[in-house]
């Protein structure tokens, strides 16, 4: 998919090593999507605040989006981060404050064997910010990475060292001495426990692309673009003679190699992939998702003349690529599908007594002028 046809989808929420397939077939309005994304944001239950952002999308970490160098498009995350300010960083008069510092192991929280610190919480707290919701965000998080021990999920070693060199080299060019001394200001640590914090965080990244389901399509498609509603029209004849040829037995991988111009697509022999519904323009969505396996059908979209063939019948499936969720329709799947199975998660975790606040969430930060 060509990236000027796409729902928006930015670039930083994708792993190094992830391709972005490209097409000429999604809509392009990115200022009306992204305020629709800032809107499904703004609605969620705050306690499942699982921020992805650049390259690993770090979620709720330690406002290490900051910084990693972002590519020029940016397009908000499935959640709002929670960004950690640098060690001397003003506090707003008026606002409480947490209580330690980032690199106490005093315990305050337990979910399951493992024990949630103050140090935890002094790092990701910003004035302002309601501990209790933090409190519980550190809670959600923890279930998370124990539930991807339990389903298998591990850390690519090789892609968080990939990050920490991006990281580096973006701060402080890439001196090993500078690095450590700005990990420090901002309250992160040492570099092991960079690590650790993104190893996390790419866990977390990964339960929630298999955790986020939607119905999804595997088609091709032959695009006949136009630059004007008279150019696609003039287009027509072409493509229904691309049509009655692909009817007659022709090739499909490679008409759309000579004739599509969709570049994305085209070096694929058409293919799209599978990909949601909901992800496509509204003519070429509904068409592929009411088509059976085989079947060959014309359509026009504002992109111009579209010949589809479905390769394989819908399924729900889990999502691939955080550039798939963070379109307008991940999101629909975020919510109807991410967020009730962590809510369970939680749930089931509570009734098995495997949550325990060790410390009161009002008691982690100073008390507000007045209380």
């Amino acid at each position: 998919m060509t990236d000027e046809n796409r729902k928006p989808v930015d670039d930083e929420l994708q792993a190094p090593d992830v391709e972005v397939p490209d097409d000429d077939v999604v809509a392009a309005d990115v200022a009306e999507t992204e305020a629709q994304t800032e809107e499904t944001a703004s609605k969620r239950p705050s306690p499942l605040l699982i921020a992805v952002s650049v390259v690993l999308l770090i979620a709720l970490g330690v406002g290490l989006g900051t910084l990693v160098p972002r590519p020029q498009a940016e397009a908000p995350a499935p959640t709002a981060a929670i960004p950690a300010p640098a060690a001397d960083a003003p506090v707003a008069p008026g606002l409480p404050s947490a209580v330690g510092d980032y690199t106490s192991d005093e315990p305050i929280a337990r979910v399951g064997d493992v024990t949630i610190t103050r140090g935890d919480f002094v790092r990701l707290y910003e004035p302002g910010v309601d501990p209790t919701e933090l409190l519980d965000q550190l809670v959600m998080r923890e279930l998370v990475v124990q539930a991807a021990a339990g389903e298998g999920v591990t850390v690519d070693e090789e892609q968080v060292t990939t990050v920490i060199d991006q990281i580096k080299l973006s701060q402080v060019g890439g001196d090993d001495a500078q690095f450590e001394a700005f990990l420090a200001e901002n309250q992160i640590g040492t570099v092991e426990e960079l690590r650790a914090l993104i190893g996390r965080d790419q866990l977390i990244e990964q339960m929630v692309l298999r955790h986020t389901q939607a119905e999804h399509v595997h088609a091709r498609h032959i695009l006949l673009s136009g630059e004007t509603p008279e150019a696609i029209a003039e287009r027509e004849a072409e493509a229904e003679e691309l049509l009655a040829q692909l009817e007659d037995g022709a090739e499909f991988a490679a008409l759309a190699a000579e004739h599509s111009d969709d570049p994305g697509s085209a070096v694929e022999g058409g293919d799209l992939g599978w990909a949601p519904r909901g992800i496509f323009v509204p003519q070429f969505d509904e068409a592929v998702f009411s088509m059976d396996v085989g079947e060959l059908r014309l359509v026009e979209s504002q992109f111009g003349w579209h010949i589809i063939e479905v390769l394989d019948e819908p399924e729900l499936r889990s999502f691939d690529s955080m550039e798939l969720l963070n379109t307008q329709a991940g999101q629909v799947a975020f919510e109807s599908t991410f967020l009730p199975w962590a809510d369970a998660l939680r749930s089931d975790a509570e009734s098995a007594g495997e949550i325990e606040i060790l410390v009161a969430a009002e008691d982690l930060v100073t008390a507000s002028p007045g209380v």
